[in-house]
Order: structure tokens, then C-alpha cells, then sequence
């Protein structure tokens, strides 16, 4: 079989949970011995326009340095040339399939199954309200939200067929998109079981990460974005942890709201308690979660699937999550207490209460481990892309 990834980006190149989803399927297809390539944008031109990596030809196409407009039509020219002759005539037969609707316009005029991450014009919206911006870029927004939004939707409905990470997403999407009737199939994400696993000795990871005996660890592992919660779940700790000096709140990762969560620890007088890591590379994660006593997903909209909870579960560490999006999908099953709604603004410190009190009995490290290595394997998705490829795999010379 051969396949054609298009996406925004490929990990390690950048780091993501959809450019991540797309790595793990297209280098998995490869161990499988299939044909497989990847398209997507050179982070920063600093890196090789191609190479094999794991059995995948990667192709990258110049990554543009001006504004996103100027950027979106050089990129997706840059991606079509590469399709044109990856896909011209005379190739194998081929499953296109891309991302992001970032590419529609690269793909367009070719069968493409549509790996749908999560609504493009919605997520912007969020992203935008943690960033400075003057009041001609304000009143832009919105025509932009709009723009990605029917993008988005003249990709989706040109697919044969649309992949989604969660039953959340296939229930949303025609909400989101109502006049998309393509055929939708659910094909959730894993963890990579060699790499996310228990610590053999989770005493001395601990002490390599600095944290006391005594100290009970909450992480989260996210995008700094207002999307994610993570301003409530500094405001809930606050008030949770003044009865338990010992509490630490660990936040790893990177995005626009670095600043304001900066200024909010500072505010909230948690400097001594609380942390912002940074990005964390990827070498150093499954140490983290392995260190970590709980992982919080507080996202309050869009949670499209989650793969901190997957590699966070699969490390051992229990995870507590609002009720936004996919998120009961993943951890409700192992608990209702693990689940708290996102329209309470006390429940979040409530629940963290409870947990440092004892009062809620989070999973042992060995259940949460074991929930994760049953529910969440990548062979899944991986059957779904073969089958994919018999149902709507073609041959380049009938281009449509």
C-alpha cells in the first residue's frame, strides 16, 4: 500500500498532539512495510527539504516568513508541486490523506481523507484572546475565524471519507459544519507503550526532579492557551493547597498565555508552590508524568482527543479532567469523580481539595497503567488507514 500524509507539521520537527498523531500512523504504516510519505512545512527552513526518518520520505516544503496570507498561498503552492509529482500519473496506487485544512487548497482536485483534529476557526478564536492585539487586529479576527472556518468546510465535505479522534468530534462536527455529509469514523489516538510506561524506580525519578518525600505533584502538559483552563486551575490550586504546604503545581509547555500565567502565579503568591517548566522535550516526558502524582486536564472547550492523558495514564500517573470535550471519553470510565463540569468555577478546587485530603481515592498507578495499554493502542488507527486505502486509495492517472 502507499500513502501520502499532508500536514502542518511532523514531530519531532515541532511538537503537538496532531502533528504527533500523524507521525505515530505514518511511521507505524511504514514498520507495516508499506509507502509511505509525509508533506508538511520545514520548521524555520532549518532543517533537510527531504529525508527518510523511520521509514517515512518526509518532503519539506519551504516555511514561509511573511504575514499568514502571504504564508498560506506560498506554502500550499509549495505542497501542491510536491503532490503533482508524488500523485502524477504513471504512480501506485495512493491514499491521500491530510490533517489540517490548512492544505485543502494543496489538495485539491485529489480524493482525500480527512484526518479532523479539531474546528480550525474556533480554536483561533481562543488562541487569540491571551495575545496583544490592537483594535484593527480585533476587529479582524472574526473575518479570519470565518475564513479558516470555510476552509475547513470545503475540505471536509471533498472527502470520502473523515477520520475523528473522539466521539465528542463526530458529534460536534455536524453542529459545526452542517452541510458536510461525508461518512465519519471514529479512530482514536494511542501512547507508544516502549516509551510511556511506569517508572522502575519512582523514588529516585523523584528525587532527580527535586520533589521532597512529602510533596504531592499536579501536572498539566499543554499548550499555555486560554482554551485550556489553566488560569482557573492556578486560581483553584490557590485556594485548595493553603492547608497542604506540601502541594506543587507543575505547568509544562509553551504558547500565548505564558506571560499572563507568569503574572498570575506571582499574584496569587504561589512562586514558592507552582512552576511554569517550559517546553518540555519529549525524552524527558514520560520521567515527568512518571514523578508526577496527578495530571490535570482542565480544558474548557475543544478537547479533541488529548494525548498528555493517554501518555500521562500510560505512565502510571491518574489523571483529573474537566468535562470539556473528549475528555470524559478518556478518563471517565476509570471514575465519575475524575470528571468535573466546567460550568461550576468551584468544583475545580474542590476536587483538587479532595484529593490532597484523601477524601477522593484517585486509580493506582498500576490501574491507570493497565486502563491505558488496554483502551488506547495506535494498531487502531493504523487498521484504519489500511482499510482506508482498499476503500478509496486510486491510481494517479485518473486524477479527478
Amino acid at each position: 500500500m502507499r500513502f501520502v500524509f499532508l500536514t502542518l507539521g511532523y514531530h519531532p520537527d515541532l511538537d503537538g498532539g496532531g502533528y504527533r498523531y500523524a507521525t505515530e500512523v505514518a511511521e507505524r504504516l511504514a514498520a507495516r512495510g508499506h509507502e509511505v510519505h509525509a508533506v508538511f512545512p520545514n520548521p524555520r527552513n532549518a532543517f533537510p527539504s527531504s529525508e527518510t526518518r523511520r521509514g517515512v520520505l518526509l518532503h519539506r516544503v519551504p516555511d514561509g516568513t511573511g504575514s499568514f496570507a502571504s504564508n498560506w498561498r506560498s506554502e500550499n503552492a509549495a505542497a501542491r508541486a510536491v503532490l503533482g509529482e508524488l500523485l502524477g500519473p504513471g504512480r501506485p496506487r495512493t491514499l491521500l490523506a491530510t490533517h489540517q485544512a490548512y492544505f485543502g487548497p494543496a489538495a485539491r482536485g485529489w480524493p482525500t481523507v480527512f484526518m479532523y483534529q479539531g474546528a480550525w476557526g474556533l480554536e483561533y478564536r481562543f488562541s487569540q484572546q491571551a495575545k496583544p492585539r490592537g483594535l484593527a487586529r480585533r476587529l479582524l479576527d472574526p473575518w479570519i475565524a470565518r475564513l479558516l472556518h470555510r476552509t475547513e468546510g470545503r475540505a471536509l465535505a471533498a472527502a470520502p471519507e473523515i477520520f475523528v479522534a473522539s466521539e465528542y468530534t463526530r458529534r460536534c462536527l455536524p453542529k459545526w459544519h452542517p452541510g458536510v455529509r461525508s461518512p465519519v469514523s471514529v479512530v482514536s489516538g494511542g501512547a507508544n507503550f516502549e516509551q510511556f510506561q511506569p517508572p522502575a524506580d519512582r523514588e529516585a525519578l523523584r528525587r532527580r526532579w527535586k520533589l521532597a518525600p512529602g510533596d504531592f505533584l499536579f501536572l498539566t502538559v499543554r499548550r499555555l492557551d486560554p482554551r485550556m483552563g489553566l488560569a482557573g486551575v492556578l486560581s483553584a490550586f490557590a485556594k485548595a493547597s493553603a492547608r497542604h504546604p506540601n502541594a506543587r503545581l507543575w505547568l509544562a509547555g509553551r504558547g500565548p498565555q505564558q506571560a499572563g500565567l507568569e503574572a498570575e502565579i506571582a499574584r496569587l503568591g504561589l512562586s514558592g508552590s507552582a512552576r511554569l517548566l517550559g517546553f518540555v522535550p519529549e525524552p524527558d516526558l514520560p520521567g515527568l508524568y512518571g514523578a508526577a502524582d496527578c495530571t490535570l486536564m482542565p480544558s474548557l472547550d475543544l478537547e479533541g482527543f488529548g494525548l498528555a492523558t493517554v501518555e500521562s495514564l500510560a505512565c502510571g500517573t491518574p489523571v483529573l479532567a474537566s468535562n470539556a470535550g473528549a475528555n470524559p471519553e478518556l478518563v471517565g470510565t476509570m471514575g465519575a469523580d475524575l470528571v468535573y463540569p466546567t460550568d461550576d468555577p468551584g468544583e475545580p478546587e474542590r476536587r483538587l481539595a479532595s484529593i490532597l485530603s484523601g477524601d477522593l481515592k484517585l486509580p493506582s498507578r498500576e490501574v491507570a497503567a493497565r486502563y491505558a495499554s488496554e483502551a488506547f493502542r495506535w494498531d487502531r488507527p493504523v487498521l484504519a488507514f489500511e482499510r482506508a486505502w482498499e476503500e478509496h486509495a486510486w491510481v494517479p492517472a485518473s486524477r479527478a
